[in-house]
């Protein structure tokens, strides 16, 4: 992966958030390491791209998704915290292993559904919901991201679409598959309670108890984004009363 050059801010740039810091700063840590892992995903699919098209569109969007981690990082240094990442840590290493195993089974599909219908729906809708409450370039930053993530999920559905009108049931299978393992994790993740341990991404203790003093819950992220995967399944065409079923027995 190319390093990440962050911009440093001046002193008239950077502004004090009192105690409310450490939680922006707990808050960027977790997008800038779903970025990275996005840029991961991204130029590991362009490594079984099938055509020179699919090849470009892969690397393009890796990119994309380093300079968003560039930006969340850089609106850290802004608010005086030095943002941190951990694609190893434990929900988000086993996302990747998630989209790996796809990549094992040159599953281009699978790869698909996993980055562009399943975490880009955690990615647009959390993102959306922190950029109204997040104080100045910090919000803007998150609801401009939003907007371009959703242009990932508009890119693949398409493709995706596609794909389920040549065989329904065997595509709805795999959907369904890939739900069990990845979207258990991303509800592990946004669950009340980490009943797992630590996330290995927070640089303190767990931040979720303390996003009530900046507007936000886990609850609500997690009821957001799952929001979001529903309505873009509907979109793909799986029957909601089939989808809907899948969401509730998710892990709380």
């Amino acid at each position: 992966m190319e390093p990440i050059i962050l911009p440093s801010c001046s002193a008239s740039e950077c502004t004090s958030l009192g105690s409310s810091a450490p939680i922006w700063q707990d808050v960027l840590a977790q997008a800038v390491t779903g970025e990275l892992l996005a840029a991961m995903n991204y130029t590991s699919l362009s490594e079984i791209a099938r055509d020179p098209r699919e090849l470009a569109d892969a690397l393009e969007h890796a990119q994309g998704e380093r300079g968003h981690a560039a930006a969340f990082a850089a609106e850290g240094r802004k608010i005086g915290v030095e943002v941190g990442n951990n694609v190893e840590a434990k929900h988000w290493k086993r996302l990747r292993e998630a989209f790996l195993d796809c990549i094992t089974e040159r599953d281009f599909f699978g790869c698909l559904i996993v980055q562009e219908i399943m975490l880009e729906s955690f990615a647009v809708a959390s993102y959306a919901r922190v950029g109204k409450v997040a104080p100045g370039s910090v919000g803007a930053t998150f609801a401009r991201i939003a907007a371009e993530e959703e242009e990932h999920v508009d890119h693949a559905m398409a493709i995706l679409r596609a794909e389920r009108a040549r065989d329904a049931e065997r595509f709805d299978d795999k959907v369904y598959r890939l739900h069990l393992d990845v979207m258990t994790t991303l509800a592990k993740m946004l669950a009340k309670e980490c009943n797992d341990g630590h996330c290995e991404v927070c640089h303190g203790s767990c931040v979720k108890p303390a996003l009530g003093e900046v507007s936000l819950s886990a609850a609500a992220l997690r009821g957001a984004s799952l929001q979001q995967y529903l309505k873009t399944l509907d979109r793909l065409g799986l029957p909601g009363e089939v989808t809907l079923r899948w969401v509730t027995q998710l892990p709380v």
